[in-house]
């Protein structure tokens, strides 16, 4: 029933052996999971289901180049990549998915694929949640691929299709109504427990209630019935309208800590269940920083994240969708990357375990997560390269966590910039959090004055800064077993 997490993607970590000056990559998953992890197979009998929002922009490779003058590096993290265009904001991204070599043969994307649904079927995860960005192309290919992988690989890994109704406003309805139908009976396709195909739109309040019932009858009329989960920004809003089309709602949610604190006095799993006696998938995101709209969302270190996932257990909501797998234009992604390593991928397998089963995994070996921005948002970027200063959504808040999973009752320490700040923790979880200073921060766990357990921070946080980075940087280290 038990395994540990990291060993069981041990062949995905090996593929970043060959890279010269990549071994530190592995550091980010030294050591074990800090409980007992359930087969995810066995998680994924539970009626609770967790998804991840997969975007086909960034997968672990676009062009199977060597990591340093690939198109990541080239054009995405470059300011000057793809014409200049991203110039005004310092690039189009601030980390990318872990570097790999270039792999043999013509299958790379298929090899990655299998990797990634490796990852996420490892801590559980039911499935991905696939944002269909346009219904011909490399994405539709590549949803094409995930679902041949899904298929051949992990039988219980589904991915639901979520076609995304801004970037498909515009599409005719019968383009769509084909184009959904034309892959919905692939056997890796997501269906509901009484065997109907689901549809989870992004952003469905662009098209009516009408629009979508067409759809379903469409669907009938050819012999495979639809569960419609549309998911909107500001569910409550929609919710009267859309009643009678939908099977369940679900909400984009907010990026900041003062609108998801806000949001849950809004009560949506209470609301929904009372309201329709149907699902609800709730929103979980780390963070949210998006350089092309020069805006930051407020996510106060690991609260955010920990805060949408306590809503999501505690309001007994029936699925939820981790807002996501792979985003990096805006700063959502929980799978392993370059800044915040394993650290958001580590806490989803522990929540997920927590939400279908109920039941708070018991911590067995002390684990330190570490979240901290590299510079303060008081700190002004070169105004000559930066068009303009970014916007916050929320209190900015400038502080360092150590995040401490603790066996026994320990001392947690955090050092920076010649100071060193303590406090005792008690068995459990502790999130301990100090002002933001400028030096290289350190991070402790020690009993009865000997050190048990240290993470160095992969950057320092400093003054000077040509373009602003507003990215939470993050890190995750456990104790052996």
């Amino acid at each position: 029933m038990f395994k540990p997490v990291c060993l069981r993607y041990l062949g995905f970590l090996l593929l970043f052996l060959p890279l010269l000056g990549q071994a530190s990559d592995l550091q980010a998953y030294q050591g074990d999971s800090p409980f007992d992890l359930y087969d995810g197979e066995e998680l994924r009998k539970s009626p609770k289901k967790v998804f991840a929002h997969y975007l086909s922009v960034f997968p672990l490779s676009i062009d199977n180049q060597p990591p340093d003058s690939d198109y990541y590096a080239r054009h995405y993290l470059n300011p000057q990549g793809e014409k200049g265009k991203h110039a005004g904001y310092g690039g189009f991204i601030r980390q990318r998915p872990l570097p790999r070599s270039p792999r043999p043969g013509v299958d790379w994307l298929e090899q990655d694929l299998k990797d990634e649904l490796r990852l996420a079927s490892d801590i559980g995860l039911d499935g991905f949640s696939f944002n269909i960005l346009s219904l011909s192309g490399r994405h539709w290919e590549r949803l094409e691929t995930m679902l041949k992988v899904a298929h051949e690989q992990s039988p219980d890994f589904k991915i639901m299709l979520m076609p995304d109704m801004v970037a498909l406003k515009n599409v005719p309805y019968e383009k769509l109504s084909e184009a959904l139908w034309s892959i919905s009976q692939q056997s890796a396709v997501l269906k509901s427990s009484d065997g109907r195909v689901v549809i989870a739109p992004f952003n469905a309040h662009n098209k009516t209630a009408k629009f979508w019932q067409q759809l379903k009858t469409d669907f009938s009329a050819r012999g495979s019935d639809i569960f419609f989960l549309p998911t909107f920004q500001g569910w409550w809003k929609f919710i009267d309208q859309y009643r009678s089309v939908s099977d369940g709602f679900s909400d984009w949610g907010a990026g900041s800590l003062k609108g998801a604190l806000s949001l849950n006095r809004v009560k949506a799993p209470e609301r929904v269940h009372d309201l329709t006696g149907k699902i609800w998938m709730a929103p979980v995101r780390p963070q949210d920083f998006r350089p092309r709209s020069y805006k930051y969302f407020e996510a106060g270190n690991s609260e955010l994240f920990r805060t949408m996932w306590s809503t999501a257990i505690e309001g007994k909501a029936d699925w939820v969708q981790l807002i996501s797998w792979n985003d990096h234009a805006e700063g959502t992604a929980i799978r392993p990357s370059t800044k915040t390593r394993s650290a958001f991928y580590q806490l989803s397998a522990f929540y997920t375990q927590w939400f279908k089963t109920g039941v708070m995994p018991t911590i067995r070996r002390d684990a330190i997560f570490c979240f901290y921005r590299i510079h303060s948002t008081q700190v002004k970027p070169d105004l000559s390269r930066q068009l303009k200063l970014f916007d916050a959504a929320g209190e900015p808040q400038n502080e360092i966590e150590l995040l401490a999973f603790l066996a026994r009752p320990g001392q947690l320490e955090i050092e920076i910039g010649g100071q060193i700040s303590r406090r005792e923790a008690p068995a459990g979880i502790t999130s301990f959090k100090v002002p933001l200073r400028n030096g290289t921060p350190v991070f402790r766990v020690s009993r009865a004055g000997i050190k048990e357990l240290e993470l160095i921070g992969r950057e320092p946080v400093g003054g000077g800064i040509v373009y602003q980075d507003l990215l939470y940087r993050s890190d995750y280290l456990a104790a052996p077993y």
